[in-house]
């Protein structure tokens, strides 16, 4: 009964779902006329490298991470830039939009990279097991430098602020992709400043919020509900993907998940290759 549920929830999210853009709108108007100034995150890292948030003035940290819909991101921003409201976009390489991630950095928002390299490698070499990952990560972070490097020079954006992309594959690993910036000798030979993950940023980030599919929309809760307690510091990751319906963009997605996940079961595990 719940797996039937669950395709029912699936489908609908999928293919039924009507746009939530103009809640979308709300929930961000009630946070300006709360008083709230919206931020992206490399603004909000800055200001806390400078000494700290301003105890006097409540903060929101806003992420989109664009993992299958650059269309409804460009009109989730297009709704920000009426409300004068500044946020972050982290691109795929799958969901990149180089006019769009440059307007977005011209009105003074951010557009940075979403980057999967660990996930990448143990899907291209089968990899099953933590263990192996990490005995791949010289190759991860190669990939990576090779990526941003191309990035950097196509979008002429700096990219210093990353955000790591979750996968299947990091799920089974064990593994999330952002293990392949811990090494501060290797982020530094990259230009990375932050990764949205990093401890010492998310300690100043106590009420965090992310969105998820139908039915549940939020978890853990309505960051409408922290703005309503005057939480001092709010941060809200949202995915394009669960605010408007693009059909194709969706079968392509969950086509290319069946079909990566059965190529990842039958590929033949990669043995002592680093």
């Amino acid at each position: 009964m719940k797996t039937r549920q669950r395709i029912r929830d699936r489908v609908f999210s999928d293919f039924l779902m009507g746009s939530r853009l103009d809640t979308y709108e709300a929930w961000l108007t009630t946070a300006l006329r709360a008083e709230y100034q919206v931020s992206p995150v490399g603004v909000i890292w800055r200001m806390i490298e400078d000494g700290g948030l301003d105890p006097g003035q409540r903060h929101l940290a806003l992420r989109h991470d664009v993992d299958t819909d650059p269309g409804t991101a460009a009109a989730m921003w297009q709704i920000e830039r009426r409300l004068g409201i500044r946020s972050s976009y982290f691109f795929r390489l799958s969901t990149l939009d180089p006019p769009l991630m440059a307007d977005i950095e011209a009105a003074g928002s951010e557009a940075s990279y979403h980057y999967e390299e660990i996930a990448t490698i143990a899907k291209r070499r089968g990899l099953r097991s933590r263990e192996e990952a990490l005995l791949h990560l010289p190759e991860a972070r190669a990939e990576f430098a090779a990526n941003i490097g191309r990035l950097r020079a196509t979008t002429g954006l700096p990219m210093r602020v990353v955000a790591s992309h979750g996968d299947f594959v990091n799920e089974r690993l064990g593994l999330a992709n952002c293990a392949l910036l811990e090494d501060p000798e290797f982020r530094r030979s990259v230009g990375v400043e932050l990764e949205t993950y990093d401890p010492a940023f998310l300690e100043h980030l106590p009420s965090r919020h992310t969105d998820v599919p139908h039915p549940r929309y939020w978890d853990p809760a309505d960051p409408l509900a922290a703005v309503h307690a005057g939480e001092p510091v709010i941060s809200v990751l949202v995915h394009p993907r669960h605010w408007r319906t693009a059909r194709m963009v969706n079968v392509r997605d969950d086509l290319q998940r069946l079909v990566e996940g059965l190529r990842y079961d039958r590929r033949p595990r990669t043995r002592g290759e680093a």
